[in-house]
């Protein structure tokens, strides 16, 4: 049990590393930016589970009257506004604590990030194609 106790600490101690790495952080850089970064996704973790906690569940979509949908649709667009709203503002936070390009490379970093930090999971970071990637090109035979 102990094991499963450490696991969020392992993930966040390999995302620290990962973004030192990838960013090329100097320890100061590092000290500033991390516990930022950490607020940062904290707010956008509260902020999604807050959205799936609001959507209609158990309903489909024929199920919901006009007026429903209206409050779904306009519910999502709140929530988009959201988080849009939480990285504005975190942006202008990065920016205080490092470079322009180093905030620019984070955003193009974390696109990728989730394969580097996730650990070797049973199931997870297997080759297959996810639906709607392109299939692989087709190659020339002589």
């Amino acid at each position: 049990m102990a094991q499963k106790e450490t696991k969020p600490a392992d993930r966040q101690a390999r995302i620290d590393a990962y973004l030192t790495e990838q960013l090329a952080l100097t320890e100061t850089e590092q000290k500033a930016f991390l516990p930022v970064y950490k607020q940062y996704k904290a707010e956008l973790s509260a902020l999604r589970k807050a959205s799936k906690a609001s959507k209609k569940k158990g309903k489909i979509m024929s199920e919901l009257s006009d007026q429903e949908l209206e409050e779904v649709i306009q519910a999502s667009f709140d929530d988009k506004q959201k988080m849009l709203d939480t990285k504005k503002k975190y942006h202008e936070k990065f920016k205080k604590v490092i470079s322009i390009k180093k905030v620019a490379k984070l955003y193009h970093v974390e696109k990728r990030m989730g394969k580097h930090t996730k650990g070797n999971k049973k199931g997870k970071g297997n080759k297959e194609k996810k639906s709607g990637e392109r299939p692989a090109k087709p190659t020339l035979q002589n």
